[in-house]
């Protein structure tokens, strides 16, 4: 895996060559900083981070781990290492199938209302990091957001390439991307009864 250390001072940012990546430190407060990770053609992603704290950041180069390893009141050192190459899925599926209908405004209510029984049930799992709770949380709005511009069939094949390249690009053990897709099928049966079949 590819690693860099960089450092950036207090309301600075530095784009790193190497990866793509922009990290802003808009306060340095020597314990805890405010950070905005960029990178071109994906939304930033802000964050207070203590020392120690890390967060998974998935662009079109793939998924990075940045964490915060030294910081004091002038600026923040970060080790960014390149944890999975393989992009993850950013565009959607386009079908002309007649029977891939929009989303009735009720159906969309019930996705919101399953997408967060579903961040609900993988923040409540001992055994998944707080970093990757923070981007499979990411994701499912992405996935939420998606119902309201894909039709049906569409958007089932986009939350399932979606899930299986962040769980598969972020290096999720076995078990913790059972629990992740178990948590999805019980959200979502309601939709799909062969989702089991679909995300697995």
């Amino acid at each position: 895996m590819e690693k860099s250390i960089i450092q950036v001072s207090e309301n600075n940012s530095e784009h790193m060559e190497s990866t793509g990546l922009v990290l802003t430190v808009r306060h340095a407060l020597g314990r805890e900083c405010d950070v905005t990770i960029g990178f071109p053609g994906t939304p930033n992603e802000k964050r207070r981070m203590f020392t120690g704290d890390a967060l998974l950041y998935e662009t079109l180069s793939g998924t990075f781990d940045i964490r915060v390893m030294t910081q004091n009141a002038n600026w923040v050192r970060f080790l960014v290492t390149h944890i999975s190459p393989r992009p993850g899925i950013a565009g959607a599926f386009v079908t002309s199938d007649p029977n891939n209908a929009p989303f009735t405004q009720e159906e969309l209510e019930r996705i919101a209302n399953s997408v967060e029984q579903v961040k609900s049930q993988v923040s409540a799992q001992s055994e998944i990091l707080p970093e990757q709770i923070a981007l499979i949380h990411k994701k499912l709005d992405e996935i939420k957001d998606a119902s309201t511009r894909l039709g049906r069939k569409d958007w089932i094949n986009y939350v399932a390439g979606a899930m299986t390249s962040t769980c598969a690009s972020a290096a999720f053990a076995p078990d913790v991307t059972l629990k992740i897709y178990s948590a999805l099928n019980s959200a979502f049966s309601w939709l799909f009864s062969n989702a089991l079949q679909l995300l697995q």
